[in-house]
């Protein structure tokens, strides 16, 4: 199984991803919400994601809340 990298750049209102997976990029936003991250959770399982390595921006406070 391989793991798949998750780069993710949080701010109040809105998160946006990218996601490595095959050698290919792939893109989605989400609110910061529950919601959003039940949207995010969706969305990887329909990418078939197995295993994940997820690694925040964390030039600012979001990634702290």
């Amino acid at each position: 199984m391989s793991v798949t990298i998750l780069g993710i750049d949080i701010a109040k209102k809105k998160f946006d991803v990218a996601l490595l997976l095959d050698g290919k990029t792939k893109h989605k936003a989400c609110k910061n919400s529950v919601e959003g991250f039940e949207t995010l959770m969706m969305w990887l399982d329909k990418q078939r994601v197995q295993k994940i390595h997820a690694c925040m921006e964390a030039t600012g406070v979001m990634e702290r809340i």
